[in-house]
């Protein structure tokens, strides 16, 4: 059941952020927004030095569209539990700003084989007083792969020693896993091999911050539900949480690095209707939107900002025996007849882009793109292409004994009912019958039926949000045999062997090119076509200094902004 659970979680969280247009990734207008602010008569604000001034009172708002799911670490997974888990706690390694930086280890040794991290922790507190020690984090990394959590998130930790194994059951001795508090200011993590992406997987992902114990033991099943049964050691205190309503969140003065905090405090106000936010926003009763729309663009051409984070969106084709996508070519015929360019320009957020791969092309090694280096041939056309569609089409018919389209079964298209969503339906739904006379039904449901849907497999066509990672092979990893997450129900030793032939290599080279052996055959298949890589368009004043949004949660970065006087 926890199992279950914590997958239902996740996946509302990679969709329901499509709802107002609040996925990631995209070209980035400015993503950087620090600003010289300008006065009511244009002149600058700026102190003698050349530095805009502070104002006196130092409290950002914001407003949003989606309240967090959870404080629990070791179950989180959406986005605005990890914008506030990013601001109320402390990992060993911070990303901010697009770099690695230090946060409760003060530094960190790697052995010559690349295999052992030792982090070598500071004196830091939680914002109770207690010292933040590594069996704080020895027991976090192990609660979250314990098989009794059932958390979605085992796979981040899937490069150290044995992880896999206890998380699968197969081991139960946790002094066989790599994660070891050698004494309270020292933590040892061993890898199976090499990886040259864990730090960046321990930065950038969402699940590595340190427990207290206690507090588990004390709150049980609701310890991280309030902010009286959670505790953090970051910046800010979470001092309210009004569940659909409100976030508030104090600078913590215990913080180690305290004195590089400005922000004073936090609100977050969580308003479902997009009008009503931009509402507050013209009103002046927040400073930012976390995101606004398309058609609100147009409103705010001037001002607007788009943001970039690690999210793919494609669809889901069910491919398991006796479904009517089964047929490969028929999978083919209806990815070939998409013009996704037409479709992103049409609907999408700004700052989307078009993808025609598995793999997010940002992700790379060494400053080069490892898709590009490794590329796939393209079975997907940004424009579409028309005549090769009706070519797979014909064959799937032949091999189906059919004479016409009108003749196939029922395709079921399961959708959000969202706007975004129903607009991305309607349009694949009138290509599919423009180029290939095949009619799609569309079945829109609320987001808890949607998603049970998905989880059952009760869908022929499904549109899915999935977080990218930092690691070329995050997503491809799900339509492996038997991984809970393979949506399409799609059964292919060969694609599985490739891929753990991949995961097991001695070497880099050898790596990447089974790799993009595997990555070849998916998109041969067809069991999964990528769409677009969402961008999202965002909102704040001017006077809002120093904002950054992450590309792996996608989340606001603001604990070094600050309120320039206006």
């Amino acid at each position: 059941m926890k199992k279950k659970l914590s997958a239902l979680l996740l996946i509302i969280a990679l969709l329901c952020s499509v709802l107002a247009g609040c996925t990631t990734t995209g070209d980035q207008k400015n993503i950087d927004t620090d600003v010289t602010e300008s006065n009511d008569t244009g002149e600058k604000t700026d102190t003698p030095s050349g530095e805009p001034k502070l104002a006196d009172e130092q409290i950002l708002t914001f407003v949003g569209h989606n309240d967090m799911m959870t404080l629990d670490v070791s179950l989180m997974n959406d986005e605005m539990s990890a914008l506030v888990m990013y601001a109320v706690n402390e990992a060993l390694i911070r990303y901010s700003r697009g770099e690695i930086i230090p946060g409760i280890a003060e530094k960190y040794d790697v052995s010559d084989d690349g295999i052992v991290y030792t982090f070598h922790l500071r004196d830091a507190n939680w914002s109770d007083g207690k010292p933040v020690t590594a069996y704080d984090f020895e027991y976090a990394y192990l609660r979250l792969l314990s098989p009794e959590t059932g958390s979605t998130q085992i796979e981040s930790f899937s490069a150290v020693l044995n992880a896999m194994e206890y998380a699968r059951g197969e081991i139960t001795d946790t002094s066989q896993v790599g994660i070891k508090a050698v004494d309270d200011k020292t933590l040892v993590i061993t890898l199976t091999k090499p990886e040259p992406f864990f730090l960046e997987e321990m930065a950038q992902g969402i699940n590595f911050y340190p427990i207290r114990k206690d507090y588990v033991e004390k709150y049980g099943q609701n310890y991280g539900s309030s902010p009286e049964s959670f505790i953090g050691c970051g910046p800010f205190v979470l001092t309210e949480w009004a569940q659909g309503s409100k976030i508030t969140m104090e600078k913590n003065p215990g913080y180690w690095d305290a004195d590089s905090i400005i922000l004073e405090q936090v609100v977050e106000y969580i308003v479902a209707d997009e009008n009503t936010r931009v509402g507050m926003y013209d009103l002046g009763e927040v400073d930012g939107i976390y995101s606004i729309s398309a058609v609100q663009t147009v409103k705010y051409s001037d001002s607007f900002r788009t943001r970039a984070g690690g999210t793919l969106q494609h669809l889901v084709f069910m491919s398991r025996e006796g479904a009517v996508l089964s047929n490969k070519n028929l999978r083919l015929a209806l990815s070939y007849a998409i013009n996704r360019d037409s479709i992103v320009k049409a609907i999408a957020s700004p700052g989307t882009v078009v993808a025609d791969s598995m793999i997010d092309p940002e992700i790379s090694l060494d400053g080069e793109s490892i898709v590009e280096k490794y590329p796939a041939s393209n079975n997907v056309h940004i424009s579409g292409d028309p005549a090769k569609a009706k070519e797979y089409l014909n064959a799937a018919l032949s091999e189906m004994g059919l004479s016409s389209p009108s003749e196939l079964p029922a395709i079921n298209y399961v959708c959000l009912d969202s706007p975004t969503h129903r607009a991305y339906a309607e349009a694949l739904q009138a290509q599919w019958q423009d180029v290939l006379g095949v009619n799609v039904d569309i079945n829109i449901m609320p987001v808890p039926q949607a998603i049970g849907s998905l989880l059952a497999g009760e869908f022929d066509i499904f549109l899915n949000g999935m977080s990218t990672g930092v690691a070329p092979e995050t997503l491809l990893d799900n339509y492996t045999l038997h991984n809970p997450n393979n949506y399409a129900k799609w059964s292919n030793q060969e694609y599985t062997d490739l891929f753990n032939e991949s995961m097991n290599a001695d070497n880099l080279e050898e790596r990447f090119t089974k790799l993009q052996q595997a990555h070849q055959l998916i998109l041969d298949e067809c069991p999964v076509s990528p769409l677009w890589l969402p961008g999202t368009a965002y909102l704040f004043r001017d006077y809002v200094d120093g904002i950054f949004y992450g590309r792996q949660t996608g989340s606001i970065e603001f604990i070094y902004a600050k309120i320039l006087e206006h």
